[in-house]
C-alpha cells in the first residue's frame, strides 16, 4: 500500500535543491488552483456544488489525499505541484469540463488490464472500470467504441448512449443524445439535427431546449413561462429556507430541501460514508455509490 497521506515529501519542482513539499501541501496547491479558477468564472456552480470555495478547496484536496493513499500509484507530491502550477488561471470552460493541462493527466499506476482496483490512478492504463466501490483495470477507449463513463474514453471523449464520442464545438452539429455539445454550449434544436450555441444568462430564451440556460450562472428554465425564459435561482444553506416560490433551491440541488413545492427547509448533506439517497446528497467529489457517499477512490480493492 501506498505512504501515509503527509508523510511523503519531495522538491516542489522536481529539481534537487528545491524546498520539499508533503503530499497533503501538494494536495492543497492543486484543490485550490482548481478551485480557485472554478470560483473566479462560475461562483454559483461552486455554491451550489458544495456551499462556498472553502469548501471546494477542502473537499478536492481530500479527494487528492485519498488518491495518494492508494496503493499502486505513481504520482508523486512533485506531479502535483506541477498540476497547480499548470492550472493555475486555467479557462473556466476546460475547469468545468474537467479537461486540465497535460500536467494533471492521470499517471498510470503499476496495476495491469484485469486485476482489481479502486482509483484510475492505480491502473496501467489510467482508468479502473468500476461496478461499484471497486472495479477491474481496463483501456481507455477511442471514438466509436463503447463506455460506460466519461473516464472509460481517451482524454477530450465523453461518453455518450454508450459510445465514446468527441463533443461538438460551437456551431457544429448535435444530436441528443448521442452527439452532446461541449459543456459550455447548449444543443439547440431549432435547425435540424441541431446546432451548439452558446448557453444564455437571465432573461435568454429556451423554449428548444432547458438545457440552453447557463446553470452554472445561476439560470435554469421556466418551462411554465410562455415563452419559455430563463430565470435566476438562489442556493440556500443547510437550515435555511428553500422552495419553489422563492426560486430558491440548496447545496447539492433540489433534493435537499424538505419540501419544494410547498416550501421547506434545506438538509445537511450526507457525510462520507453515511446513506444516500431522497433528501440525503453527498458533497462532492464523493457521489452516492450503493446508497452510501463515497470518495472516487477506494483504498482497500486490491
Amino acid at each position: 500500500m501506498g505512504a501515509g497521506c503527509g508523510g511523503v515529501t519531495a522538491a516542489a519542482d522536481g529539481g534537487n535543491d528545491a524546498p520539499a513539499v508533503t503530499t497533503e501541501e501538494a494536495c492543497n496547491k492543486v484543490a485550490k488552483a482548481l478551485c480557485d479558477a472554478l470560483n473566479g468564472c462560475a461562483p454559483f456552480y461552486v455554491s451550489e456544488q458544495y456551499g462556498d470555495e472553502p469548501t471546494c478547496i477542502t473537499r478536492a484536496a481530500l479527494s487528492c489525499m485519498t488518491d495518494q493513499s492508494t496503493g499502486g500509484i505513481t504520482r508523486t507530491p512533485a506531479d502535483l505541484v506541477a498540476c497547480a502550477q499548470a492550472a493555475t488561471g486555467i479557462d473556466c470552460t476546460d475547469a468545468l469540463a474537467g479537461n486540465y493541462p497535460a500536467a494533471c493527466d492521470p499517471k498510470p499506476g503499476t496495476i495491469i488490464n484485469g486485476m482489481a482496483c479502486g482509483s484510475n490512478l492505480q491502473c496501467q492504463s489510467t482508468y479502473c472500470n468500476k461496478t461499484g466501490m471497486c472495479g477491474v483495470c481496463g483501456p481507455r477507449q477511442d471514438a466509436g467504441k463503447a463506455c460506460t463513463t466519461n473516464d472509460g474514453c481517451l482524454k477530450g471523449l465523453v461518453c455518450a448512449s454508450s459510445v465514446c464520442v468527441k463533443p461538438a464545438g460551437p456551431s457544429e452539429a448535435c444530436n441528443l443524445p448521442g452527439q452532446p455539445c461541449r459543456t459550455d454550449l447548449a444543443c439547440s434544436s431549432s435547425t435540424a439535427p441541431g446546432t451548439c450555441v452558446a448557453k444564455v444568462g437571465v432573461g435568454g430564451a429556451c423554449a428548444d431546449n432547458g438545457d440552453l440556460c447557463d446553470f452554472t450562472k445561476g439560470s435554469i428554465c421556466n418551462t411554465l413561462a410562455t415563452p419559455k425564459v430563463c430565470i435566476a435561482i438562489n442556493v440556500a444553506k443547510p437550515g435555511d429556507s428553500c422552495s419553489l416560490a422563492s426560486k430558491t433551491g440548496c447545496v447539492g440541488g433540489i433534493d435537499p430541501c424538505s419540501s419544494i413545492l410547498l416550501g421547506g427547509v434545506c438538509a445537511n448533506p450526507a457525510e462520507d460514508g453515511a446513506a444516500c439517497g431522497d433528501n440525503a446528497v453527498c458533497i462532492p467529489p464523493a457521489t452516492c455509490v450503493d446508497k452510501v457517499c463515497r470518495l472516487p477512490s477506494a483504498p482497500n480493492c486490491m
